[in-house]
């Protein structure tokens, strides 16, 4: 019983392992993702400034 759980276990993490690869592959999500860390990172460094 314990092995038939394991095996449902690894399998519904295997799972949700690929659809994260999956969404992490698109272009479009890529790009959105790389301008929100660029925003970020230029308010985090204005931020910075003013504290100085």
């Amino acid at each position: 019983m314990i092995v038939v759980a394991l095996i449902v276990f690894f399998c519904l993490q295997a799972f949700v392992l690929f659809c994260c690869l999956a969404a992490g592959n698109d272009p479009g999500s890529q790009e959105i993702s790389d301008q929100e860390q660029m925003e970020y990172i230029q308010m985090w460094m204005e931020h910075k400034k003013r504290k100085a």
